[in-house]
């Protein structure tokens, strides 16, 4: 039973292990630049900028990496952060929550730079605009915010309902409100059943969205409405090049490249503080469509150390599973704390239960059920897990549900086929009995095993199918021959030594 217990105390020793590491910077080669002065001071020190790269799909690792950046860019008095934004797009929810962290940030605080070398485009073009200033170079383009749906089964994409649409063209209109963008042109990203129009008046050019019409003009009784210049009709996402983006005053200027953003910000190289995501974030992308498989590879392995003690190959695997799975979770803002020790608790009560207090299955069904609402938790965002009143609370826990009954239907398969297939294993055997030869030497029951087989017993303790039973007034550690439930006293026979257990049946049943 020593075996159990070397499984909990792995499993603990790999959670603990694997998020002790807190995120931090991976450094990152940064361009060279030429310094060049800004208005400061003589006593003041030029201020430390930031840079940071936002590459490929936009989803919710993207947002909280983009989060935790800018928290510690602040942390480490960063008065600048240069945002270089390479993406196609993404989730609407994710660019969502990076546009909200965007326009949190004050200029006089941490100004924020977007940088285009190539595209931004849909999602990404919605974070852009929740920047200071957009310096383009002249390759790239940005816009089209159009908000779509895929159908992965017949490769269509079809655009999302008004109702959706909406809310957007809100996000933009905030966007304009406080970082100065043209709203007409920047919800015309997005509006695809909107025309936009321009008014070519004596103080200067007017665009408005067709939604805004009828207000504008009644705000603007001497305009002719007929005066108004289609600029994009219906069915029509506007999306500019960089020189015309520039031109439009929907980006700040054309740049040749990073080092002319340096330049720009009076920087030098040296000043210039990278921030990239950790190996452990980008380990936890990378797994994060695996985490119910991971939990349930965990459980199945801290099983088949129960089922062969004194192993210690199965606690391993488990532990690391289980470590990978925490990771995964960590990086996604859904484990934290709580969820560990739940989940550790839940382990120690199981290995308590089976090696030292039993207590008839008491101590193991609350380990169980700590540790299975461990799990739950840990499915769940940690904003949002004791919040049921909070919007997308539903949706949250909806998914969670989803994850944790995937990783308990796989755990319970597997469970159901191990139970079937490792008696009848050979491989398991070998695996298990040379772990055990290289490991452990035979005690005094092994060598006697000739006399102790065809003797009777009694279970001391209940046996699930683990458990004790006394023989020659001494405690033996017992494992029911099929794995049926024995209550305690109930008269055994001994069938077989294994693994340094005994294997019994009950007395004069059938096998």
């Amino acid at each position: 039973m020593r075996g159990m217990l070397r499984a909990a105390l792995a499993v603990i020793s790999v959670l603990m292990l694997a998020l002790t590491s807190a995120p931090g910077a991976d450094p990152i080669a940064a361009p060279t630049v030429e310094a060049s002065p800004v208005e400061a001071s003589p006593a003041e020190t030029p201020a430390i900028v930031a840079y940071t790269h936002i590459d490929g799909e936009i989803d919710d690792n993207q947002a909280r990496f983009l989060r935790r950046v800018l928290a510690d860019a602040k942390a480490d008095g960063a008065r600048r952060m240069v945002v270089h934004i390479t993406s196609d797009g993404g989730e609407l929810g994710a660019a969502g929550d990076m546009l909200t962290a965007a326009l949190a940030e004050k200029a006089e605080t941490l100004e924020l730079i977007a940088f285009v070398d190539d595209r931004a485009i849909s999602a990404a073009a919605l974070l852009a605009y929740g920047h200071h200033r957009i310096y383009l170079t002249p390759q790239s383009g940005i816009g089209d915010i159009g908000v779509i749906f895929i159908n992965q089964a017949e490769g269509k994409i079809e655009y999302a309902p008004e109702k959706i649409e909406t809310v957007v063209r809100g996000k933009l209109r905030l966007a304009s409100e406080n970082r100065g963008w043209n709203a007409a042109k920047l919800m015309k990203m997005t509006a695809r059943n909107q025309e936009l129009y321009r008014f070519d008046l004596p103080e200067g050019q007017v665009f408005v969205l067709e939604h805004d019409l009828p207000t504008w003009l009644a705000d603007h009784p001497t305009v002719d409405a007929d005066s108004k210049i289609v600029v994009k009709p219906k069915d029509s996402l506007l999306y500019y090049t960089a020189r015309e983006a520039v031109d439009e005053r929907m980006a700040t200027a054309l740049v040749a490249d990073l080092d002319e953003v340096y330049g720009l910000l009076g920087v030098e190289r040296a000043a210039v503080r990278p921030y990239a995501p950790t190996a452990t974030e980008r380990l936890g992308w990378l797994l994060a469509g695996w985490a119910p498989i991971l939990f349930a590879l965990g459980a199945l392995c801290i099983f088949i150390e129960f089922k062969a003690p004194g192993v210690g190959l199965w606690a391993t695997l488990g532990a690391g599973f289980f470590g990978l799975f925490f990771i995964c979770q960590y990086f996604q803002d859904l484990a934290g704390n709580l969820e560990i020790v739940l989940i550790v608790l839940g382990v120690l009560a199981v290995a308590l239960e089976f090696s030292f207090l039993p207590t008839g299955g008491i101590l193991a069904l609350l380990g169980m059920a700590a540790a299975l609402s461990g799990a739950l938790l840990a499915f769940m965002p940690d904003d949002l897990q004791f919040q049921p009143g909070v919007e997308g609370w539903g949706d949250a826990a909806l998914a969670a549900l989803v994850d944790a009954s995937l990783a308990l239907i796989a755990v319970t398969a597997g469970v159901v086929a191990l139970i079937w297939t490792l008696p009848r294993s050979p491989a398991m055997a070998t695996i298990a009995a040379n772990a055990e030869i290289a490991t452990t030497s035979a005690g005094a029951l092994e060598k006697r095993a000739a006399t102790v087989v065809g003797r009777r017993a009694v279970a001391r303790t209940d046996l699930r199918p683990s458990g004790f039973v006394t023989l020659d007034d001494a405690d033996v550690s017992a494992v029911s021959e099929h794995g049926e439930h024995l209550l305690a006293g109930s008269a055994v026979e001994i069938v077989g030594m294994r693994y340094g257990e005994a294997i019994v049946r009950p007395a004069g049943g059938a096998s």
